[in-house]
């Protein structure tokens, strides 16, 4: 009988040894971003620290990031409302943007012939625009599609 509880407690501290290390395991890597104010989260391999294009004023931040492996871009504007919320509906649906909630966010989405996806939604009374190409190939072999992508991006 001591050696059935003596083999419980060893399995017991094997696996709380091992949740305790997955606890600090960097499983989510990625760098976090704030464009205009808005936080976006990049996934491993954009480089943050030089981005393609960055402008930011008190009303706009437009800013441009490029993956070093796959050479993707991730196209982020923020920029200030000044309309409603019914004005800024109307004028996409009028440009055939379709509605869809992507990580919580009710927004609009449109893809163009370069197979690019822009996603448009309202965060903290600012007008945010995130492009990105309708296919992400994080891995090499493992594709995800621009729902999951954007997901992983909004904060």
């Amino acid at each position: 009988m001591n050696k059935k509880i003596f083999f419980c407690l060893i399995i017991l501290l094997a696996i709380a040894s091992i949740s305790g290390v997955s606890a600090f395991w960097p499983f989510d890597s990625g760098t976090d971003v704030t464009v205009n104010g808005v936080n976006f989260h990049l996934p491993e391999g954009f480089d943050v620290d030089n981005p393609v294009k960055f402008e930011s004023d008190k009303t706009y931040g437009h800013a441009v990031y490029k993956n070093t492996e796959t050479k993707d871009t991730v196209d982020i504007s923020v920029s200030n409302k000044v309309i409603e919320d019914s004005v800024i509906k109307n004028r996409l649906i009028k440009k055939n943007f379709k509605q869809e909630t992507i990580d919580g966010k009710e927004g609009f989405y449109k893809t163009d012939l370069r197979l690019n996806v822009e996603f448009v939604y309202i965060d903290n009374d600012k007008v945010v625009s995130i492009v990105v190409l309708y296919v992400y190939d994080k891995y090499g072999d493992n594709f995800k599609q621009y729902d999951e992508f954007l997901a992983e991006i909004i904060k």
